[in-house]
């Protein structure tokens, strides 16, 4: 999902500015549907990655959340510590 964010919005800003160095114009000005749709595509885009982020640590929470962490005895503890 990231990566294809980043590509939505190098096309994004490809279309806005242009590039000089290939001689690329900017394509806002003659097609202006498409870049605003583009960027209608690029706030749902982020959206929903930040959608999929909640989702992945409420469920890394709850899997964690079922187990305890180990119980280290004290005789471990200072045979680690000599």
């Amino acid at each position: 999902m990231l990566t294809s964010g980043a590509a939505v919005r190098e096309i994004l800003s490809l279309a806005s500015n242009g590039d000089r160095t290939v001689s690329w114009s900017e394509a806002c000005s003659s097609y202006g549907r498409f870049c605003s749709r583009m960027k209608v595509a690029l706030v749902l885009h982020a959206l929903a990655l930040c959608s999929f982020i909640v989702l992945a640590v409420i469920s890394a929470y709850r899997v964690f959340s079922m187990f305890e962490p180990p119980a280290v005895s004290h005789k471990e503890v200072d045979e680690e510590r000599t």
